[in-house]
């Protein structure tokens, strides 16, 4: 079974062939109920997180369960104290080899995808992955 579509991605290829849709983006005052209603309903494993001055964090699933490991409160802790602050991003233009390093590199799973000086989506290790694995499964 295929890991990616049949017309064959590559480790080669830049990064923006796998953003798939626009990114989901919460509030930085989301409570963490809200976050894990978000990421639950999208099907996802983290949604930026927009903040009052204009720059991007990251929330993800792991941020979440951790924040109610130690006891948060999931009506009463929001997004913002728990993101990520500094969002790690690719230019679009970048090899899926590159990106996939970078987040080796930097021990993230999830990454913004940045074009023009726009964040146009966020790609997952997952993604990232399945084209490499597929690439070292099609080798004879």
């Amino acid at each position: 079974m295929p890991l990616t579509e049949p017309d064959s991605i590559s480790a080669r290829d830049p990064i923006s062939v796998l953003v798939s849709g626009r990114p989901i983006v919460v509030s930085e005052k989301l409570t963490l109920r809200g976050v894990a209603a978000v990421l639950a309903g999208a099907d996802i494993g983290a949604a930026l997180v927009e903040r009052e001055d204009g720059t991007a964090g990251i929330v993800s699933e792991r941020d979440v369960t951790r924040a109610l490991a130690d006891d948060a409160d999931p009506d009463l802790v929001w997004s913002a104290d728990v993101m990520t602050r500094d969002l790690v991003t690719a230019e679009a233009d970048e090899s899926i080899l590159q990106v996939a390093l970078r987040m080796i590199e930097q021990g993230i799973r999830h990454i913004g995808v940045v074009e023009r000086g726009q964040i146009t989506g966020v790609v997952s290790a997952r993604d990232v992955f399945a084209v490499l694995a597929e690439e070292v499964l099609e080798r004879p």
